[in-house]
């Protein structure tokens, strides 16, 4: 009974404290808000507008073209438009200031990434490079071009060259085999011996006047092939000057030439004899050969130096005397006065 007794009053205690506690409740109201229920997962997908897409550049509305390549670090090179390589002759590349866009729209069905270039020199192909696809603003000359960079493979007897001329792979009719036998001529000491000895044959020959020493005013020498296949050098000597843009003095003079090996040693085959007094300054040196129009002479990619400029051109044989293909038209014409040929 006691435990009856001891259960009985324990629920009227908490009866009580709980109607007592019930005496102090306030009613405050109440709020009702209403929520729509959240979207669907794809819902919040349509909501995220697409990104427009990149507007396509436009190409550049151009023919085949001739480029150089020039070895750079680590087994990359860069690759410069030179000039239109068309049917007629050479045509000069757009200005940059007359050509909206020109250097991002120059790579445009043109060397985009992974393009490949067929790489001549010494009448043979010699290698190829497979453009990266980029593009920025060479000043180096005074008709400013877009170059290009890419990686360089070369053939093992081709692999101390400098500078080679190329044409895209897509624009050549026929792809030269890569077993053509290549001269693989390099400059040594017997080739930049043979050009003193040739401009020790020419000074008197020209009426050039003779400086202190040969050898104190040689400049540049490179070796190359001629379109038979023999040895071939240029070299560009400069007395009161140098091969760079400025001013000469006024007594300057340059002398460029090319000469070929033959059975009786190194014979010149072409000169270009220009005194400071003559005209505006138009110094050559030598960049790359290769017979591009198959004449049976390698046509010589050449830089002129000017007093305030630098531009490129191309000296070739055509109708059995040397003459001036092509320059870039800001360049300062030198004329024919002073080249000649001497085969």
């Amino acid at each position: 009974m006691r435990d009856k007794g001891f259960t009985s009053h324990l629920i009227f205690f908490v009866i009580l404290t709980v109607a007592t506690g019930c005496d102090n409740v306030e009613w405050a109201g109440t709020s009702v808000e209403i929520e729509p229920p959240p979207p669907p997962p794809r819902a919040l997908e349509a909501e995220i507008e697409p990104e427009e897409e990149a507007e396509r550049l436009e190409p550049i509305p151009l023919g085949t073209l001739l480029y150089l390549v020039e070895r750079g670090q680590g087994g990359n090179a860069t690759l410069l438009p030179v000039a239109e390589f068309t049917p007629g002759g050479f045509e000069p590349l757009p200005e940059p200031a007359e050509t909206p866009d020109l250097v991002p729209r120059f790579p445009v069905d043109r060397w985009e990434e992974g393009t490949e270039f067929i790489l001549f020199s010494q009448g043979a192909r010699v290698g190829s490079l497979l453009s990266d696809g980029s593009s920025e603003l060479d000043e180096r000359f005074c008709l400013a071009r877009a170059r290009g960079e890419g990686v360089l493979h070369l053939r093992p007897d081709a692999v101390e060259g400098e500078r080679f001329l190329a044409l895209r792979r897509d624009d050549l009719a026929q792809l030269p085999s890569p077993l053509t036998f290549y001269p693989a001529v390099v400059l040594d000491d017997e080739i930049r011996n043979a050009s003193l000895d040739a401009a020790r044959t020419l000074i008197p020959e020209l009426n050039v006047p003779w400086p202190p020493t040969v050898l104190g005013i040689r400049r540049r020498v490179d070796a190359f092939a001629d379109g038979e296949g023999r040895p071939a050098l240029a070299a560009s000597f400069v007395f009161g000057d140098d091969l760079e843009v400025g001013a000469p003095q006024p007594t300057g003079y340059s002398l460029f030439l090319v000469s070929v090996e033959d059975e009786d040693g190194f014979a010149p085959v072409t000169s270009w004899y220009r005194r400071a007094d003559q005209g505006p300054k138009a110094v050559p040196g030598f960049l790359a050969a290769h017979d591009l129009e198959d004449t049976g002479h390698p046509d010589l990619l050449l830089e002129f130096f000017g007093e305030e400029a630098r531009w490129l051109g191309l000296l070739g044989r055509r109708g059995g005397s040397s003459t001036l293909l092509y320059q870039d038209p800001c360049g300062i014409d030198p004329g024919g006065a002073g080249l000649q040929d001497h085969d």
